[in-house]
């Protein structure tokens, strides 16, 4: 579109000066220094959240297993592999291992059985004492400050 200014044409562009460009940056950068710090902690929180509740659900099927069955499980994985009646459906106490995402964030499944008097190799996933009927986290050392509020709390004692 041609425009006329006094007595010579010039094209008439539409665009952002410098300065409107430098606000609307500093405005950005603005909200993310407000909303990031909020997200930062979020994948530490949730890995916590799942392996705690991960444990509670697994401690929850060993008593189930008790009272259907008249005795605890001799290893963790008899979760998997004995069927109990649910109301004339014969269903697995467990579908799958549920992971534990403390000494992994992509989890970790494996179990390992034990007697109280053992030690913990503390290499992650599920530890079964068989002599107590217990399922701990088999991770020994004690959280960093990248876990928040649970720094220096030991997994295998929750």
């Amino acid at each position: 579109m041609l425009a006329h200014y006094g007595s010579q044409p010039f094209l008439s562009k539409k665009a952002f000066t410098l300065l409107e460009l430098m606000i609307v940056i500093g405005i950005i950068a603005i909200l993310a220094a407000t909303v990031i710090p909020n997200f930062v902690g979020f994948d530490t929180e949730a890995r916590l959240a799942a392996s705690k509740t991960n444990l509670s659900n697994l401690r929850t099927r060993v008593t189930l297993f008790r009272s259907k069955e008249g005795r605890y499980p001799e290893r963790l994985e008899e979760l998997l592999e004995v069927n109990y009646n649910d109301l004339g459906i014969e269903r697995p106490y467990l579908d799958y291992m549920p992971p534990e995402f403390i000494s992994s964030k992509a989890g970790n499944a494996e179990v390992e059985d034990m007697k109280s008097d053992g030690t913990l190799t503390g290499d992650g996933g599920w530890m079964y004492i068989t002599d107590k009927a217990k399922v701990i986290i088999d991770w020994d050392q004690p959280l960093d400050n990248r876990w928040g509020n649970l720094k220096g709390e030991v997994p295998s004692e929750w």
